[in-house]
């Protein structure tokens, strides 16, 4: 036919204000072009029409634009998308995912007994690394198909550590209840309260019949959100550390201030084992002493010093109790105490708990210098130091600790630490709520300590060399999560590992060793990692590499980017 002329291409961008376009509308490229195809005019073509789609959404200043990801033949399509993410602007592309593609993609590349939700997922991960990993412009609308597959949490878990923006629920998702209204089907709640977080978008998609159209579906979810039970003061305190990156804290370099202490003391469940240890030291060891002498090394204002006397007057035992606390502003908060609650029970000492003078041996110490890892806030260091206050026989609370770890996928996490440009970043152990994220690997046991520390010389230096479980899933792998379990008195333990977690603690988040360069991870992949720690006269620091299925650098090699200080 006759070619167009002077003939414009859509709409005028003047029927609305440039304020509406970005803050209403989100763009849609075209579905029809053919990347896969073998014909190079076509792939050219196809290139031209999104070229000149993208021109257009940046003109009118959308903020998102919508594509349809292929899943098979992608590598084309997957190249303009990363040659446009690469250029000045703020365009952010969500692609059109279907969680479970409705029908074998053909000439997917791998493994051809592939399930079909893999082909997507498989798909995602190519273009979020061809894209430059960690390319904050780059979401996930998600579809949810009409029917979950069987193992539909284990899929759904994975594409939750994806940075997800949107969430597409089908209206066969609903069934109708007795009175005809829709109700989100029980494995599509599930699914659906687990991927989408406060800042998500829902989209309802298929045809209603309902007079209202797709307003009752809305009304559904709606009833759904409303019907959960009120969050506990535990998700309240948690949600706004949700992938939130916190140093670490140097314990003998830095004094605490009081809201650290305040939220610290809020934790119901830590101090509740902290005074069940104390009683059932007391009983088990002292039941015939008319008094026992018990100091609280690491006091800060005074909440082990409580539990401390709380389990002391439940044994019916007199303590001979020393506060022992090296921050001058946390002192004051014990005088305080001394003078208007515990009276002449408790003597304070402002000291470093490692120079102390006790003026008598100990029967019992008492501290709470657990880190996220266990040791990464030198309870070792701190706690060897000061062991000498007790006697021969004197009992450590807590008597050890021991650390785990496990490879993780989190790549909103990663992103956050790729968007700041520096070295430092990726060799900084972090404490994180890791919320979006996958565990890719079973948890395996780390470092031991104990309390009091038989060694002669101490040395609190270790390396570990575990071999994961083969990945469940194939993944990408970011870093590696840290916990810690620690025996505070027998049978008395708090832990932050997932396997024996302290339920309704909150006093510590995981710790992330992550990693500089992301790994794909095939399913049944078998990952080897080597963690060390090391110390000098002034500093503490880790070390750590992968060892398979890929060798990486050493990160943080001689504690150059993060290192523990020794020094008060």
């Amino acid at each position: 036919g006759r070619k167009r002329k002077n003939v414009p291409l859509t709409r005028s961008d003047t029927i609305l204000s440039g304020m509406k376009w970005s803050a209403h509308f989100v763009g849609q490229l075209s579905s029809w072009p053919h990347f896969g195809s073998k014909i190079q005019s076509q792939i050219t073509n196809a290139t031209n029409i999104y070229m000149q789609e993208l021109a257009f959404a940046t003109h009118l200043n959308l903020s998102v634009v919508v594509v349809k990801m292929l899943t098979a033949h992608y590598q084309n399509q997957f190249r303009v998308i990363s040659q446009f993410l690469t250029s000045t602007g703020n365009l952010n592309f969500w692609m059109d995912v279907e969680m479970v593609p409705p029908s074998p993609p053909k000439g997917i590349s791998g493994d051809a007994k592939e399930s079909r939700s893999a082909c997507s997922w498989t798909a995602w991960s190519t273009l979020r690394t061809m894209c430059d990993e960690g390319n904050r412009r780059l979401g996930v609308m998600l579809r949810l198909p009409n029917e979950l597959p069987k193992e539909f949490m284990q899929l759904v878990t994975k594409w939750k550590g994806e940075p997800i923006k949107a969430v597409v629920l089908p209206t066969t998702a609903f069934a109708a209840d007795p009175k005809g209204y829709p109700v989100l089907k029980p494995d599509h709640a599930k699914a659906f309260l687990t991927l989408t977080t406060a800042d998500s978008r829902v989209i309802i998609s298929g045809p209603s019949i309902y007079k209202d159209h797709h307003r009752p579906f809305l009304g559904a979810l709606q009833a759904l959100w409303q019907s959960l039970p009120e969050p506990t003061e535990q998700l309240q305190l948690e949600m706004p550390y949700r992938d939130f990156l916190q140093a670490p804290l140097q314990p003998l370099m830095d004094n605490l201030q009081s809201q650290t202490y305040e939220t610290f003391e809020r934790d119901p469940v830590k101090y509740a084992q902290y005074e069940k240890a104390i009683y059932k030291a007391l009983v088990t060891r002292h039941k015939d002493d008319e008094s026992v002498c018990l100091v609280v090394v690491g006091a800060g204002r005074g909440p082990l010093v409580r539990c401390a006397l709380r389990a002391a007057k439940e044994a019916k035992t007199t303590l001979r109790l020393y506060a022992v606390e090296k921050n001058k502003n946390a002192i004051n908060t014990l005088q305080n105490a001394v003078l208007n609650e515990w009276g002449s029970s408790v003597t304070v000492i402002e000291a470093d708990m490692r120079e102390w003078k006790a003026p008598e041996k100990a029967d019992i110490m008492v501290s709470e210098l657990l880190g996220s890892f266990g040791d990464n806030e030198l309870s070792p260091e701190c706690l060897d130091g000061a062991q000498w206050v007790l006697k021969e026989t004197g009992i450590s609370i807590p008597a050890s600790s021991t650390s785990f770890i496990q490879p993780v996928s989190c790549q909103k996490v990663w992103s956050e630490l790729k968007a700041t440009g520096h070295l430092k970043s990726f060799e900084t152990p972090y404490v994180v709520l890791l919320h979006r994220a996958f565990n890719i690997s079973a948890v395996e046991r780390c470092f031991h300590f104990v309390h009091p520390n038989p060694q002669n010389p101490i040395d609190n230096t270790r390396h570990v060399h575990i071999k994961f479980e083969p990945a469940k899933e194939a993944s990408v792998l970011h870093g590696f999560a840290g916990y810690f379990e620690s025996k505070l008195f027998e049978d008395v333990i708090i832990s932050i590992n997932p396997e024996t977690f302290s339920t309704g603690m909150f006093s510590w988040f995981p710790i992330l060793f992550p990693l500089r360069t992301p790994i794909q991870i095939r399913k049944g992949d078998v990952i080897e990692f080597d963690l060390w720690r090391c110390e000098d006269r002034s500093k503490v620091w880790y070390e750590w590499c992968l060892g398979a299925p890929v060798v990486s650098a050493v990160h943080n090699p001689s504690g150059r980017s993060y290192q523990i200080g020794l020094k008060f």
